[in-house]
């Protein structure tokens, strides 16, 4: 029952728990402004667990006191709840340094963060729950053998979703391509959004956005457009006239990539620009023009851009594109 004598100690017990709040947040706020780094991650980390511990210590021992007869807790739900709080705190703690040791990393370290994140998760968390478990004194031997028949079933029943995992692994850790790389792969050309543990988002050329399965892209062939340069090199056949002068042609075809490469950005001077003489066609000599455009995203301004002087070269210095045409010689008996 409560009493005047209890409820001056509930409050008291109440004010003491405030001010320790009060302390704690001033001390982080001193602490965050004064430390850098990992300690820095720490106190953030454990800022949240103690100020939880704190009030429900705070709560518990105003209840307590205030109303004993209602209130008895046995010794291992204290623990179990201690236990709980520990675990919440390793788990933020582990995590935020997980994300401070690859924030100032490269791109090709940072892929390891979702990884170590997933992994330290499922350690953490499994841990505390079978310690708590133990606590409250609840065996666990029947909940393991149960694990490992579930487990299996469960393996069987999820084999895509456990295959897109394992495959957002192998990209994380092999690392073919990175948010905002240009890359051609099942059948799609787009731009990498998101590399996530069970998809990837890709943005294709006409705005869709295509999610696929990571299991998909780990066995499928990739080509990264953005790597190991931005440049990207272009190849075109040309046909003209069989009557055409082949030194003349030539001549005209890298006249015309250095005419497109003063009008168009879109062009790289990193790639030198050949024409080669390849075939004699059904129709017309055909030649290989190479040239380089400046990145993925502007290979068609420059294809664009050379396709336009070249046709106007042609016309300028003679220089004809054939039709598909077909001679037939018809031989008549004479007698």
């Amino acid at each position: 029952m409560l009493t005047s004598d209890t409820a001056i100690q509930s409050i008291i017990i109440f004010l003491i728990g405030f001010a320790v709040i009060c302390a704690a947040y001033a001390a982080k706020r001193i602490l965050i402004q004064r430390t850098k780094g990992n300690a820095k991650a720490v106190v953030k980390a454990l800022y949240a667990p103690i100020m939880v511990c704190v009030g429900l210590l705070t709560a518990y021992a105003v209840i307590s006191t205030a109303f004993p007869e209602y209130i008895s807790l046995e010794d291992r739900y204290f623990s179990a709840i201690g236990i709980l709080l520990g675990t919440w705190a390793v788990y933020r703690t582990v995590l935020y340094l997980i994300e401070h040791a690859f924030s100032s990393r490269k791109d090709k370290n940072r892929r390891a963060v979702p990884v170590a994140k997933f992994a330290a998760e499922i350690l953490i968390l499994a841990t505390g729950i079978f310690m708590i478990l133990a606590t409250l004194k609840i065996d666990i031997t029947p909940l393991l053998a149960s694990a490992g028949v579930v487990g299996i079933a469960a393996a069987l029943a999820a084999q895509d979703f456990l295959g897109n995992i394992f495959g957002g692994i192998v990209l994380y850790t092999d690392g073919p391509f990175t948010e905002g790389d240009w890359v051609y792969l099942s059948n799609t050309y787009g731009r990498v959004l998101h590399v996530g543990l069970r998809s990837t988002r890709i943005m294709t050329e006409d705005s869709q956005m295509m999610i696929i399965p990571n299991s998909m892209i780990s066995n499928n062939i990739i080509m990264n457009y953005s790597k190991p340069a931005e440049a990207l090199l272009i190849r075109e056949n040309v046909g003209v006239a069989y009557d055409s002068d082949v030194m003349l042609v030539k001549q005209s075809l890298h006249d015309a990539v250095a005419s497109a490469a003063e009008k168009s950005s879109a062009l790289s001077a990193e790639i030198e620009t050949e024409v080669d003489f390849m075939e004699f066609g059904d129709s017309a000599l055909i030649f290989e023009l190479t040239f380089g455009a400046a990145s993925t995203r502007v290979r068609r301004d420059a294809a664009d851009a050379v396709n336009t002087e070249v046709i106007r070269i042609f016309r300028e210095r003679g220089i004809e594109i054939p039709f598909p045409q077909r001679v037939i010689t018809i031989n008549k008996d004479t007698e």
